[in-house]
């Protein structure tokens, strides 16, 4: 689990084992950024998002597929940075999720914030730095 912010988190690929876990840490929703049956012996959301029902933490299903970064997914998922839960979204490899959530975050916040908030959690956003700025630019 890779802290962005305070309030949000990525990781890896999850399973309903590590739901206790993170109710512990004081998780309030869990993002699944990824579809069913992209490899084999994944978890299938539903068995996470029945685990997380039963420890009440909330759950939200938003499947991205490998490079499809949708003005929709990106909308979505500021809707829910917007709300100010300890979220947790994962996917494969955290990589969906830090990109949905830099592109969500850089709409109403500095880019270079961003890419250096993404950096501190382990990942190299350098290279949305054009996207991050359209999307910033058109929010004014």
């Amino acid at each position: 689990m890779n802290k962005v912010t305070d309030n949000f988190f990525v990781s890896s690929q999850i399973d309903e084992g590590d739901i206790s876990f993170l109710k512990e840490q004081g998780i309030d929703l869990v993002i699944c950024n990824r579809p069913n049956g992209e490899e084999p012996n994944q978890t299938n959301f539903e068995l996470i998002e029945e685990t997380c029902k039963k420890a009440e933490i909330d759950f939200i299903h938003l499947p991205m597929v490998p490079g499809d970064l949708s003005p929709e997914l990106i909308t979505e998922t500021k809707n829910l940075i917007d709300q100010t839960k300890k979220t947790l979204a994962y996917c494969r490899t955290g990589t969906r999720c830090i990109n949905l959530w830099a592109c969500a975050n850089a709409i109403d916040n500095d880019i270079d914030e961003t890419i250096e908030l993404a950096t501190n959690a382990g990942y190299d956003l350098g290279h949305l730095r054009p996207l991050l700025e359209v999307l910033n630019s058109t929010s004014s």
